[in-house]
């Protein structure tokens, strides 16, 4: 392509998540394409009007994460007109949910394959090296600024520029690629093997501010299964993120079973006990069969990091339904038990929610679970039970300006208010209604969800465990 064809080109990105409800993190892909084009010179802008007049545009490249993203209102009104022959669209938000394995397969690797295969992309010259022309995913450094107007107006409406520092202050990349899990909710689920991906200099970003300090100081990785892969490509990457002396996190989890699983488990406690790691270190507990093996593992963990902060992504809500009550006990009291078991090994949980939750029986359920659960302040200190009276006594207090009652109170106690007619007085907060219909879903496990709800970490805690 000639000089004179490029600086005609304009082209528009688009990230659907964030046009749609947000998201904590930037687009990988977006902020490569990015850097793609810098690289050539070409002009392109990040598209932040969902309603955005497109005709300007040469060419569109949306990109979607998640499958409960609505499409921005510009991309449905292209459809049938020559205006949709711009847009270039992928991202696992298009195929997640196919149900079809080979449906599936063939969406996967054309999603993950057409990039390289762009024949607007392969016009354009490669600067970072495997090929002379087209853009190399792995290889291609980030353009970290594609965000700074976003952010620029978002602090312009009144939000703290700090509340976007995973656009501001991270290098952003994949060292390994692939899994061996074959987890049936994961993107990963027809994957068999882990393999080098990016070196780190490659996404690895130097840029310094006026007073000489990084810009990005750093390391956050979307690695899908780091500490699976061979010891001859985990071993010396791990070594490399240390040496780097910049805090680092693999952002989707590390996976703990390894620990336990491998040979080298105590090495892979050990070298991540003495590296700068950013926040806690975060692993996955998604299924309670491997309850023994998270048990093993955590033993070995807590030897080595009796102190460093460490928290489990909790996945749950698969395949729900509205009439499937069965499927749905069972559901909560494994993920109630999972709970437990980090509480009495000091570690906090995040609650990872499957879109197919809302085909519960009660959905909110699993609302109130996360509430409580992903936010340390409340899981550290109060029962699951005493956050949803906490909720109750908060909004009797500041809205209905009521003051005698106690802000806490046992499930006996609340009860018995019940019995004397108090709900039929005062409205009953979504948090304990959701409690509620549970209970009365299951008579025959009602005292075990009550002890359940009763769950609390500072009284299960146990340093015995790992000693």
């Amino acid at each position: 392509m000639n000089n004179m064809s490029k600086k005609q080109e304009i082209i528009g990105l688009i990230d659907a998540d964030l046009l749609d409800n947000g998201t904590r993190h930037p687009n990988l892909v977006l902020l490569k394409l990015a850097g793609f084009f810098h690289d050539n010179g070409i002009p392109f802008e990040l598209i932040l009007d969902p309603q955005a007049n497109t005709l300007h545009y040469t060419r569109i490249y949306l990109s979607c994460v998640f499958t409960f993203t609505k499409l921005p209102e510009l991309y449905i009104r292209s459809k049938g007109t020559p205006e949709e022959k711009k847009f270039k669209c992928g991202g696992t938000g298009f195929y997640a949910n196919e149900v079809s394995v080979m449906e599936y397969r063939r969406k996967r690797e054309k999603d993950m394959n057409q990039l390289e295969h762009d024949k607007f992309l392969n016009t354009l010259r490669n600067f970072h090296g495997g090929k002379e022309y087209g853009i190399s995913m792995s290889r291609q450094m980030p353009y970290y600024h594609l965000y700074d107007q976003f952010i620029n107006q978002q602090v312009k409406k009144g939000f703290k520029r700090e509340k976007f520092k995973d656009y501001q202050k991270y290098s952003i990349g994949f060292l390994t690629r692939g899994c061996v899990r074959h987890c049936p909710f994961c993107v990963n689920k027809l994957e068999n093997c882990i393999l080098p991906y990016s070196k780190l200099q490659w996404f690895l970003d130097d840029e310094k501010d006026k007073n000489g300090k990084l810009v990005r100081p750093y390391i956050y990785l979307w690695d899908d299964n780091f500490l699976a892969s061979d010891p001859s490509i985990w071993r010396p990457l791990l070594k490399q993120l240390i040496e780097t002396k910049r805090p680092f996190q693999f952002r989707q989890g590390l996976d703990e079973r390894m620990l336990a699983e491998s040979p080298y488990g105590e090495e892979m406690a050990e070298m991540l006990s003495r590296s700068r790691y950013h926040g806690d270190f975060i692993f996955a507990f998604d299924n309670w069969k491997d309850h023994e093996i998270i048990e093993k593992s955590l033993k070995i963990w807590k030897r080595y990091n009796p102190k460093k902060g460490t928290k489990f992504y909790l996945f749950c809500g698969f395949k729900q339904s509205p009439t499937k009550v069965d499927i749905f006990y069972k559901d909560i009291w494994e993920l109630f038990q999972r709970i437990k078991i980090l509480m009495q090994y000091g570690c906090v949980g995040y609650v990872m929610r499957h879109e197919d939750y809302h085909n519960a029986p009660v959905s909110n359920f699993y609302v109130q679970i996360a509430r409580w659960c992903n936010q340390q302040q409340f899981y550290k200190k109060m029962s699951f039970w005493q956050f949803c009276y906490r909720n109750q006594s908060y909004w009797e207090e500041k809205t209905l300006k009521i003051t005698t009652r106690p802000k806490l109170k046992t499930f006996d106690e609340f009860e018995q208010d019940i019995r004397d007619g108090y709900y039929d007085r005062v409205k009953m907060c979504l948090s304990l209604k959701s409690l509620i219909k549970v209970l009365e879903m299951f008579p025959n496990h009602r005292a075990e969800l009550i002890d359940m709800f009763n769950y609390s970490m500072s009284e299960l805690v146990d340093e015995n465990l790992w000693k």
